[in-house]
């Protein structure tokens, strides 16, 4: 691993500056961030740290927001520096914790440091890969909260994409931890990209040309109707790009539609020689023998597609078909990959071409276009380095259903500045009183990233406020008073104009209130004392006048929100009311946690309905296939328009607690977070009595990859509840068979 020279190498790579300087900023102790493009070798940076803080004797945690790429890294490490060099923390993967390097989610990291801080006490560096999830909506508190929580002494590396605000990031960090934080940054590609609107009727044209050219034509396409414009495919658009653009990643934002596009491009085209062929078949017989055998509907059909040169990826699928079609896109032998947005985290699978088959997608809650950012994290993928002189991007577009104000900008200055979205969870609520006094806990709610970023706003605004103030100051002092000559002829005026409407209205009703009008002018006439001014002072006032109102109103619109700005208020206040909630459930005694208390301090997610079955003996009374049941259903987030599979499993004790949680929340909060959803309890039910997963899937109606998924995060969550109750032994091993009957065959990972 060593770097030699002036001309710095490391695994025979020749480093780029930014790659340099971050290093020698590493060499010197300083904690990193690094902001960089996608595919220009950030990892390569968290490589040499990994390797210099082992071959040194100490101790180094990667962490990410996927497991996919926790799993990957684990893999990575342990084929470079051994396997008692390096473990993995999951939450449902436990290896070799006590390891010189462990790869871990954010999510377990933050965990130990509010749990367990002398098992990373002497840990000194942490990695956080793709640190821009910090403005993630429902995850982003975890990244704020490791920061918030890590000791002192412990240096950190931070990754991420290109975000306009590093520097605000940075500054917030070097705030609340009080050490110099060195900001690298890199807007350059290694690959550079190009920008392209496919339509079959106009071809491939650039997005700044494209603007242009649909105004144009825009009016005669809206004047057809739509069945009459010819229809553009993702077909289209690879039998124009096939013999000089791939391979590619086609990202589509839908699992299903990735599917039948693989499936209609597989109608037309094969993209292998018979050597490339073998290959592929060699490959497919390589990875498999590390798994069960693949029981899977869409795996005839998947292979039949790989050996064409066709492929799909996307969350839902098993996990040994997922690895499969990773392994032949790295070995270049998958030339149309559809895939979903999942793909473009962090895993390195760098293509010539990347092309998307929409600009919308379904948040959760609604379509919305895709940001500027989502856009370069998939797009950036474009562009092998040493391999393309250029990336390239297609965006599809079809006439039939177009709206030009549903494709993002495409620019790479425009990309959206990160947002903090940090939120208090229960968890964070007990483990505050824990471990800290009132005082402590105030000052440590004010060091939120959402804080810094409303202060520096609050700040801006006071800016902006005292530079108007100025330009008001400027204009004649009495301008706009009840001293003003020329506010005095307005009112004048204005009252002589609605007394000559009165004149002419009859309606009684719109007399009354005209009346009203010149009454209300005619008072403020009485009281004003006016000011004497000569003709040309109250001409000037005059020709002011307007641009004094638009100043002097935005000055109060700037006043107005500066005084609406408070931070730290409102999360002290959040803190407050869900501390009073945990109160009345009898989670806490004052400032002291009761047993109920230190059993949700260690619980993360659901931790009020978990907590409220575990108090009530629920873990202990059901069975062990009724415990994995209840485990994947309290933890389990069913799809939109998902069927419950029905079941006559008796989970009243949980729908009584959620009822009862419900309306506690809706009186201290005014809203409610718990849920459960027994959708495929049954399916683990089943599953702990030994049913296979073929039979399982016959009765699903989620894809195979979702109930994999499932199963691990019910998993996860009884190691939870073990690890929070390790003094009884009964239930320690009860959850130890609950799991060895989930963790099996298709279900269990193989790293």
């Amino acid at each position: 691993m060593i770097i030699e020279g002036t001309q710095r190498n490391y695994r025979g790579f020749v480093l780029d500056p930014f790659q340099q300087e971050a290093i020698e900023h590493i060499d010197q102790g300083f904690s990193v961030l690094v902001a960089a493009p996608t595919g220009t070798g950030k990892t390569l940076i968290a490589d040499y740290l990994i390797e210099k803080v082992y071959r040194e004797h100490g101790r180094v945690i990667y962490t990410a927001p996927i497991k996919a790429l926790s799993n990957q890294k684990f893999k990575e490490f342990k084929a470079l520096l051994g396997e008692e060099a390096v473990g993995i923390l999951t939450g449902d993967i436990v290896v070799n914790p006590d390891a010189s390097i462990l790869i871990m989610t954010t999510e377990i990291f933050r965990n130990l440091l509010q749990e367990s801080p002398e098992r990373v006490a002497d840990v000194r560096y942490v990695i956080f890969d793709e640190i821009h999830y910090i403005d993630d909506p429902e995850r982003g508190s975890v990244w704020e909260e490791s920061l918030i929580f890590m000791p002192d002494s412990m240096r950190f590396l931070g990754l991420s994409a290109t975000i306009p605000n590093v520097t605000q990031l940075a500054s917030w960090i070097s705030e609340i931890k009080q050490q110099d934080i060195k900001v690298v940054t890199y807007f350059e590609r290694a690959v550079p990209l190009r920008h392209f609107i496919y339509e079959q009727s106009l071809g491939m044209v650039p997005v700044n040309q494209f603007q242009k050219q649909y105004k144009k034509i825009s009016g005669r396409l809206k004047s057809l109707d739509p069945r009459a414009v010819p229809k553009t495919t993702h077909v289209d658009l690879i039998k124009a790009i096939k013999d000089d653009y791939l391979p590619c990643l086609f990202f589509t934002f839908s699992r299903k539609k990735a599917e039948l596009n693989a499936v209609e491009l597989g109608w037309e085209h094969n993209f292998l020689t018979p050597k490339e062929r073998r290959r592929v078949e060699a490959l497919i017989e390589e990875v498999t023998e590390r798994y069960p055998p693949i029981l899977s509907d869409r795996w005839s059909t998947l292979r039949s597609l790989l050996l064409q040169g066709i492929g799909y990826h996307h969350a839902g699928m098993l996990p040994a078909l997922k690895d499969v079609v990773e392994d032949l896109f790295t070995h270049r032998l998958i030339k149309v990959l559809y895939c979903t947005e999942t793909f473009a985290v962090g895993l390195n699978f760098p293509c010539r071409t990347v092309c998307f088959d929409s600009s919308t997608k379904w948040d959760g809650q609604s379509f919305r276009t895709i940001s500027n950012r989502e856009y370069y994290q998939m797009a950036g993928r474009a562009g092998r380095r040493g391999i393309d002189t250029e990336g390239f991007v297609f965006t599809v577009v079809d006439f039939q259903y177009f709206d030009l104000q549903e494709l993002p900008s495409m620019k790479e200055s425009e990309i959206e500045p990160l947002q903090s979205q940090f939120n208090l969870t229960y968890n964070s609520v007990l483990n505050l009183i824990k471990n800290y006094d009132e005082q402590h806990i105030y000052r440590i709610l004010g060091q939120n990233f959402a804080t810094y970023q409303a202060l520096d706003t609050r700040s801006f605004l006071r800016q902006q406020i005292d530079e108007l103030k100025a330009e008001l100051d400027k204009f004649c002092e009495h301008l706009d008073s009840q001293s003003c000559p020329v506010e005095y002829e307005r009112l004048v005026r204005n009252k002589k104009r609605l007394q000559a409407i009165l004149r002419k209205t009859k309606n009684p009703r719109s007399k009354r209130k005209l009346r009203q009008e010149i009454a209300i002018i005619q008072d403020k006439l009485s009281q004003m004392s006016l000011k004497e001014c000569s003709r040309e002072e109250q001409r000037k006032c005059l020709r002011d006048q307007k641009k004094y109102r638009k100043l002097k109103n935005r000055y109060q619109a700037l006043l107005k929100r500066e005084q609406q700005i408070d931070p730290q208020g409102r999360y002290y206040q959040e803190f407050q009311s869900k501390k009073a909630l945990l109160e009345a459930l009898g989670y806490l005694n004052g400032n002291q946690l009761t047993a109920a208390g230190e059993f949700a301090s260690q619980i993360h997610g659901h931790e009020l309905l978990i907590t409220e079955l575990f108090m009530d003996g629920w873990f202990h009374k059901y069975s062990v296939e009724e415990l994995n049941a209840l485990a994947v259903a309290i933890s389990y987030e069913p799809r939109r328009n998902e069927v419950k599979i029905r079941h006559r499993l008796n989970f009243a004790p949980a729908y009584k607690f959620v009822f009862q949680l419900a309306k506690m929340e809706e009186r201290f909060l005014g809203y409610s977070t718990v849920t459960f959803n027994d959708h495929i309890a049954l399916l683990a039910y089943r599953w702990s009595h030994g049913e296979s997963f073929s039979t399982l899937m016959d009765a699903a109606a989620i894809d195979e990859g979702d109930l994999v998924f499932a199963f691990r995060r019910g998993i996860d969550l009884l190691r939870q509840v073990r690890n929070a109750a390790l003094e009884d032994a009964y239930l320690g091993g009860k959850i130890k068979e609950c799991i060895a009957r989930m963790d099996r065959d298709q279900v269990s990972i193989i790293l």
